[in-house]
């Protein structure tokens, strides 16, 4: 398995295999990718506290994601089996005290393909390298209370809780910030 930084430019065979594993991900996130228009989009939930309308494939999705910076990994036959986006001097309210970052907004891997350390190679290669490229020391992310896998592994890559917005995903589902400083 290798981990490459593509920036922003990709091909069509690229974007078509970003597609599969995206959807293949979609309902592993709460709420499902395909309920969502942006992978920075603030409002999580319905208004009225109830679930949001999902779409068929997560097309909104995706068509803002595609813009973002990727790092791609890819197995011995040069497929693509797992990726990770973000955005560079990113900043919201939530992160004002941490400062600008690289934040990760998404990070899918093949079903076929999980248990082989993927997920801990893209962060690896996040923090040794994209962080140079980029000029930037601080990485960011977030993810859902219930989602205690997530929790777990960037606990234990040294990330810090940066912020937690109480029932932001629904009732007893929080959003919770995450940071690290790669200096």
């Amino acid at each position: 398995m290798k981990v490459r930084y593509k920036g922003n430019i990709l091909n069509e065979t690229e974007k078509d295999a970003i597609w599969e594993i995206l959807c293949q991900c979609d309902e592993e996130f709460y709420p499902p990718l395909s309920a969502r228009n942006s992978s920075s989009q603030k409002q999580l939930k319905a208004e009225d506290g109830g679930s949001m309308v999902q779409t068929q494939k997560p097309v909104a999705y995706f068509e803002e994601m595609i813009r973002q910076d990727f790092l791609l990994a890819y197995d011995e036959s040069e497929r693509i089996v797992g990726f990770m986006t973000f955005k560079k001097d990113y900043i919201c309210e939530s992160l004002e005290k941490f400062g600008k970052s690289l934040y990760i907004t998404t990070i899918c891997v093949r079903n076929e393909c999980r248990g082989k350390n993927i997920l801990g190679m893209m962060y690896e290669h996040m923090e040794d390298e994209v962080t140079k490229q980029c000029d930037c020391p601080r990485i960011s992310t977030r993810t859902w209370s219930l989602n205690t896998a997530h929790m777990h592994g960037l606990a234990r890559r040294g990330y810090e809780v940066l912020d937690v917005l109480k029932d932001d995903r629904g009732k007893g589902v929080d959003t919770i910030y995450y940071g690290k400083s790669c200096e």
